[in-house]
């Protein structure tokens, strides 16, 4: 067993903090492409469908509530 001193206790401190605080500040991958497709159904909702009475709907919302 390794001994036990005031820097590994803040290495591991700082690493269990940095594990956490991460998602806080910065979204994944996922997060952002997800904000894109939303972003790109809204405005092509409203500049191309809507003016049509036509609606696509949000993946998120309706087709993700099923996997």
């Amino acid at each position: 067993a390794e001994r036990v001193s005031w820097n590994s206790v803040f290495d591991n401190i700082m690493e269990c903090l940095t594990l956490y605080i991460w998602p806080i500040f910065f979204s994944t991958h996922y997060q952002r492409c997800i904000q894109r497709l939303q972003h790109f159904i809204q405005t092509e909702n409203e500049t191309v469908y809507q003016p049509q009475n036509i609606l696509i709907a949000n993946p998120v919302r309706v087709a993700f509530l099923f996997v």
